[in-house]
């Protein structure tokens, strides 16, 4: 099965290559437009990054693509002339979570359910959730900006971390699993439940 690169190349005479990349980045970033370049779909994956899927006329021949653009890897042709079917990319979905030495913590001492409840009540603060908020935003607008530790030094002042929703469910289920006849009672909970 030939590669996206291999497909290109039997379809763009050589002379040609570059000049068609060059439209292709530049209908996908939309810094450009070209007549012969139809966007068909487009996924901003954040201010600078982005991916399309669309067609481009060449001469007398259409060809379907899907291109990439933007600072994670430079320019990728993901696609040309084939049959993958056109996804976005699945976005990450940050949140907070307790710092790791105090999940730690309270895994040894079996107050696990104690420090969610400490996590969820204190996560709702106005002062805190802005952290977060303000992250996702300037994630999505400045990305790889030093404005991102800004963030994640602001999170530990109140001694959590900004990590994907995924880890955050898994150090929820552990602090779970962690309970103790100490820990439950400061839940007002029984320990033999």
């Amino acid at each position: 099965m030939k590669t996206a690169q291999q497909r290109f190349e039997a379809c763009v005479p050589e002379d040609q290559r570059e000049d068609v990349l060059m439209m292709l980045a530049g209908a996908t970033g939309e810094w450009d437009t070209h007549e012969c370049v139809t966007i068909l779909e487009r996924d901003r994956l954040d201010a600078i990054n982005v991916r399309a899927h669309g067609i481009i006329k060449i001469g007398d021949n259409e060809y379907t693509f899907s291109f990439r653009d933007g600072n994670n890897d430079g320019s990728v042709l993901e696609d040309w002339e084939g049959d993958a079917p056109w996804e976005p990319v699945k976005r990450t979905e940050w949140t907070l979570q307790p710092r790791r030495d105090l999940v730690s913590k309270a895994i040894a001492a079996g107050n696990g359910p104690f420090l969610i409840q400490k996590w969820d009540i204190i996560a709702q603060r106005s002062e805190v959730s802005d952290i977060l908020r303000k992250y996702v935003y300037d994630r999505m607008v400045q990305p790889g900006c030093v404005i991102e530790s800004h963030y994640k030094q602001a999170a530990a002042k109140h001694q959590f971390e900004i990590v994907c929703r995924e880890e955050a469910d898994e150090t929820r289920a552990r602090l779970l699993q962690a309970t103790s006849a100490v820990g439950s009672q400061q839940l007002g909970g029984r320990s033999d439940v």
